[in-house]
């Protein structure tokens, strides 16, 4: 299936679908991308934060105590350092020193990095200076209001917190793309009944209407519930549809015509031909030689098969147009009834007929097209064969909203070359004088599955017998 066959609605879902997951991709990728573009401006501002509290506590111990809890909960390590520190707790590591000996030198205010540690871990490590207040110097004598006297001290663990950052843009990725789902769902279900099965509708009720239309009967418009584009497509074709029936009425007129002409018409003077000349043949009989003879034979035999074919092109051309009694149809009872009707043949030539028993119940179908169907197949069956014991199968299987028929047979078969012609009107693979008929039944059968929507084939090989397949629904539509 190529995505031209495909709805209307799955194709605006699929479209809908690419604008989504493309749109939530590019979303997802900017997120992850800002958010790890971001992490060192968030460690450090909330470093800062901290930093500028504690620098506003004058109690160095609430100075410890609100580090030590600051640590449990956010995993920051916070210090109050010196160069000289009085206490000992307070005395800088190797970083520490370094960066106060910087702010010594160039009057620096605040200094921040991500430092690897001995044991390869990643540390964001933020210092801000301390500057000697009025209150400070009866604890660090020697400093001068203003004086470097240490730092504020931020150790963050750089690698857990990236990895927390992923977890949460996992998550976050993770949420956009079942709301992506869940909003392509939601679009598909909406298309469905807005588009899709608005559309279904529509064609299932066109479809029905140009099966009435090509049946000749009278055709309700189609329903039109939306002023859409939906909407003006049934109008569109409730205006073809009266310019299409109004045109079939004319010309089914015209087929009804013709073939009361061929009916009246040409039958009375074959009628006439044939008496006249079965008349001649009882009257002056013994004053003909055997020639004359034989020559009204020929008359009169070819006046009956064209009373046959007349009779069976009429047959031919009432097939869809005009609807026999409907009703439910047991074809294992057709089937015997056409295996009555060719008893004579049956027994004459001493065949062997086998028919399933798992024969349907056809419904809403017409009882004397399906006998048509069995007759003519079962019929050719008997006639095509030169065995010296002719052997029939019929047999069908259920294929879900149909059913498979066959009907097998052990005949002269034919050659699949050959496959298509046979079900064309007159044509035939054989002359008259070695096989009887008009070429007329195939294209009959072939004519009454097709109405039914249903379809037929044949597979054969010369010498080895044929198999006739055709198809039919279960139900058939009105």
């Amino acid at each position: 299936m190529s995505l031209r066959d495909l709805g209307i609605g799955t194709k605006l879902i699929l479209a809908i679908t690419v604008v989504i997951v493309g749109i939530s991709s590019a979303g997802s990728v900017v997120i992850y991308t800002y958010q790890k573009r971001s992490l060192d401006e968030q460690i450090l501002e909330r470093s800062r934060t901290v930093a500028e509290l504690l620098i506003q506590i004058e109690d160095h111990r609430l100075i410890s105590r609100v580090a030590e809890e600051f640590n449990k909960v956010t995993g920051y390590t916070l210090k109050q350092t010196s160069l000289e520190p009085v206490n000992p707790r307070n005395m800088p590591d190797e970083f520490e020193a370094m960066v106060m000996r910087n702010f010594r030198e160039n009057g620096e205010t605040e200094y921040y990095a991500v430092v690897t540690s001995e044991d390869g871990r990643r540390y964001f490590r933020y210092m801000k200076a301390l500057r000697t207040k009025e209150n400070c110097i009866s604890c660090h004598p020697g400093y001068e209001v203003g004086e470097l006297r240490g730092s504020i001290s931020v150790v963050a663990p750089y690698d857990t917190i990236t990895a927390a950052m992923k977890r949460n843009t996992l998550s976050v990725l993770i949420i956009l793309q079942i709301l992506a789902i869940s909003t392509i769902g939601v679009l598909y279900i909406l298309s469905r009944k807005i588009v899709s099965e608005p559309l279904n509708r529509l064609i299932r009720e066109m479809e029905g209407s140009a099966r009435e239309i090509q049946r000749g009967e009278e055709v309700r418009d189609i329903p039109v519930s939306s002023r859409d584009e939906i909407g003006r497509l049934a109008t569109a074709f409730n205006n073809l549809r009266r310019s299409l029936s109004e045109s079939f009425r004319r010309k089914n007129e015209a087929i009804e015509s013709f073939v009361y002409s061929i009916s009246h018409d040409l039958k009375a003077p074959l009628r006439s031909i044939e008496g006249f000349s079965i008349a001649l043949m009882e009257d002056y009989g013994d004053r003909l030689n055997s020639e004359g003879r034989h020559y009204i034979n020929r008359i009169v035999s070819s006046a009956r098969k064209m009373g046959v074919l007349i009779d069976e092109l009429l047959e031919y051309s009432r097939i869809g147009r005009i609807n026999l009694q409907r009703g439910d149809v047991s074809t294992s009872e057709v089937v015997e009834l056409v295996l009555e009707d060719n008893l004579y043949e049956i027994n004459r030539r001493g065949a062997e007929v086998k028919v399933a028993e798992n024969m349907p119940v056809l419904k809403n179908v017409e009882k004397q097209r399906i006998y048509q169907i069995f007759s003519n197949l079962i019929s050719n069956a008997l006639k095509y064969n030169k065995s010296s014991t002719p052997e029939i199968e019929v047999g069908c299987m259920d294929q879900g909203d149909r059913y498979l028929f066959y009907v097998k047979d052990n005949g002269i078969g034919f050659d699949m070359r050959y496959h298509d012609k046979i079900f064309e009107i007159f044509q035939r693979l054989h002359r008259e004088d070695e096989y009887s008929g008009t070429g007329v039944g195939l294209a009959i059968v072939k004519k009454i599955v097709e109405t039914y929507g249903g379809r037929i084939w044949a597979e054969s090989e010369p010498g080895k017998g044929s198999t006739f397949y055709f198809t039919l629904p279960k139900e058939a539509e009105v």
